[in-house]
Parts: C-alpha cells; structure tokens; sequence
C-alpha cells in the first residue's frame, strides 16, 4: 500500500484530522459513532463548504457537519460517523450527500437525518468483484487464447491481478484506509465521488446507493483523484496526483484524459457558472487556466509557492485560490497574468473560500470566518 502519498492531498489540513486512531477496531468504531456535539465546532478543522440559500454547508473534521451563517451564527448538524469528511454535494429538494475518510458517503433526505449509505468495506467488497471479474476473463483468454495471443504476458496480468486480489481480500480484515476527496453532482439523480488510488464512485440515484466507476478511467497506476466539478455545460472534470486529468462530456459515460501542461498534483478545479471557464491548481503555488472547456490551458505559478487546496470563481470571472500558510490569491480570469497573493494573519491552511460581493468566507484549520478581501 502507497500510504505516504496520502500526505498531500487537500485534506491535509489533516495533520489534525489523521490524529484520530488508527487501529482497525478503531476505524469500524469510528463509522458506526456519531460526530460529538461541540460548542466549538464552528473552530475546529473544517475541509469545505458549499454555498445554501441562506449560509453554508461545511464538512469537517471527525465528522463535522454545519450549517453556517456568521462567526455567530451557525449550527452543528447530526452525523453518523466521526471520521473526517471532505467534500459534500446537494441536490434539487433539499437533498445532500458527503464524503470523507475510510468511504464514508453520508446521504440525507430533504428534512431528514444524515444516513451512512456507503463505507470503505463496500468500497473493498466492490473491488474484490471487479477484480474477480478481471482475473476470470484473464484466465479464459488464457485457456481459450486467439490467434496472436501472448500468453506470456496474460501469464504476468493474471499473476499481478491476483496479487492486487489478495492485498485488497485482507483490507476487509485490516479495515477502510482510502479517503474520498470529492464529491459532485451530475444531475439529479447521477452523482459522482473520487477519492485516493484511482476510486471513482457513481450513483444512480441520488446518492442512495453507488457502485465503482475507476475502470472508466485510464489510470493504470491508480493516481489519486483529489477533486471532481462540473462545468457550464455540463462537462465533468477530475484532476489529481502527478497532472492527471479526465473528462466526460457525457454526464460520466465515458471518460478521457485531458492533457494538462503540468505533472505534479493537483487538489482542485472549479468552474464559472455560465462560462467555459476552468482554474485547477495545486502544489507549489501551480495554477492552470482554460477558457475553452478544459480543451487548452495556460500554467502559471505563484511567487508564493504554497501549495493551493481551494477556490472559486465568482460570476463576474474574479478567481479566488486558497492554501497554505493564510495563502489567498486572487485574479481576473481574463487577466491571469496579474496576480494579487496575500496572507491571511492567522497563517492557517485553509481548505475552500467562497466570496460574497468584497468579502471572503474562508474556511480551514483553525474552522470558519469572514475576511474583507481589501
């Protein structure tokens, strides 16, 4: 297992966040407990947000969920879990789904209570199937092989398949270790979750049952998926470790790569509403413009060189990127040439931002607050 390379991802934050414990009993334990209620919650490590009609929705660390209107108005929701949670989608009626750590999908119905859905040992049950699946196909190619078969080289497929079987088999005794990252809504009633190694995750209906979706993509080495949107026309967009990149111009029936003119890792793309305007950004400061849907990009990189784990793009094309160190940069898309980088005095890393007319809401490791962006 590549563990170490879960120490970049946008939840990173999660110095904090990973001092929960490790054990395997204390994982189970984890997804089976609800959040604890705090009156500090509002303070504590917060991993984004999503805009309501009145306030946000945050997620947050052991399971945090708020609804958050100002410093002093806010209110802590009941959760199923106390694992940390990333990233969370709503849908028309008033119904949301949230992600986080060991697969965790919380889904809630319009007015009703947050329900567990989904966890990290139906994440190990789905890809034990599908590699079930694979190796017996592998093995009929072999005992029924065509013409110009290579049956050296299905030998080896089949031999590394069946060790892939037998490290994810015993996950299911060792217990949930891949953290979903995000999480977006495609319509309705299609919704679609990425997450550490490769795991793409979709759903249906409405987020009240997934199935896995990775093999859509072509990403043999499993690069992590840090961050999912979905752009003006309804294109899906997902970028992750070492410049990887996809589309789907198909509400998710199909997947290609994009080709990214940088290959280290990106933690997030957002989208203008009613534009063909795309920002991904990442370590050290990297951000990579499109005004073309994701068909060419400009790269740039930040003097600061923090590594950059959130943003927004505003209706008017202002592009707003957070991250480390009270990182807060700030542009025109039209402009991206022209940079404004500023520190927030709190020096926290903050994980997402959302901008109300000159003011920042800005979310991260020390929770959430206003910031006037002059």
């Amino acid at each position: 297992m590549r563990l170490s390379r879960l120490s970049i991802p946008q939840l990173l934050l999660s110095a904090m966040i990973a001092a929960q414990p490790l054990a395997a009993s204390a994982k189970v334990e984890l997804l089976q407990t609800p959040a604890l209620q705090s009156s500090r919650a509002a303070q504590g490590v917060i991993t984004n947000l999503y805009p309501l009609d009145a306030g946000y929705l945050l997620t947050g660390e052991r399971g945090l969920l708020l609804q958050w209107q100002s410093d002093g108005q806010w209110q802590q929701l009941d959760s199923p879990v106390s694992v940390g949670l990333t990233s969370v989608a709503t849908l028309a009626g008033g119904s949301a789904v949230a992600v986080g750590h060991d697969a965790a999908i919380l889904h809630r119905v319009r007015d009703g209570a947050w329900q567990k859905v989904f966890d990290g040992y139906d994440l190990t049950r789905l890809q034990i199937a599908a590699l079930e699946s694979r190796r017996d196909q592998l093995q009929q190619q072999i005992d029924n092989p065509e013409e110009d078969a290579d049956i050296d080289e299905l030998g080896y497929q089949l031999e590394e398949l069946e060790f892939a079987l037998e490290d994810t088999q015993a996950e299911l005794e060792s217990g949930p270790n891949k953290p979903l990252l995000d999480v977006v809504a495609a319509s309705d009633q299609r919704l679609f979750a990425t997450g550490a190694y490769g795991t793409l995750l979709r759903s249906d209906n409405g987020g009240e049952s997934w199935q896995l979706a990775s093999a859509g993509l072509d990403n043999p080495n499993r690069f992590h998926l840090n961050a999912i949107t979905r752009g003006a026309d309804g294109s899906l967009y997902i970028v992750g470790e070492s410049g990887t990149g996809f589309v789907s111009r198909d509400n998710g029936d199909s997947w290609a790569a994009m080709e990214l003119p940088y290959d280290g890792s990106l933690f997030g793309i957002v989208s203008q509403a009613g534009s063909r305007n795309l920002v991904a950004f990442g370590l050290q400061g990297h951000v990579l413009v499109s005004r073309d849907d994701g068909n060419s990009w400009q790269h740039h990189q930040l003097d600061a060189g923090a590594s950059l784990l959130g943003g927004t793009i505003d209706d008017r094309g202002r592009v707003v990127l957070v991250g480390h160190g009270g990182l807060v940069a700030s542009f025109s898309i039209a402009q991206p040439d022209d940079i404004t980088v500023r520190k927030h005095p709190s020096g926290a890393a903050f994980s997402a931002v959302a901008v109300e007319g000159e003011q920042l809401i800005l979310a991260g490791q020390f929770g959430v607050t206003a910031w006037n962006m002059n």
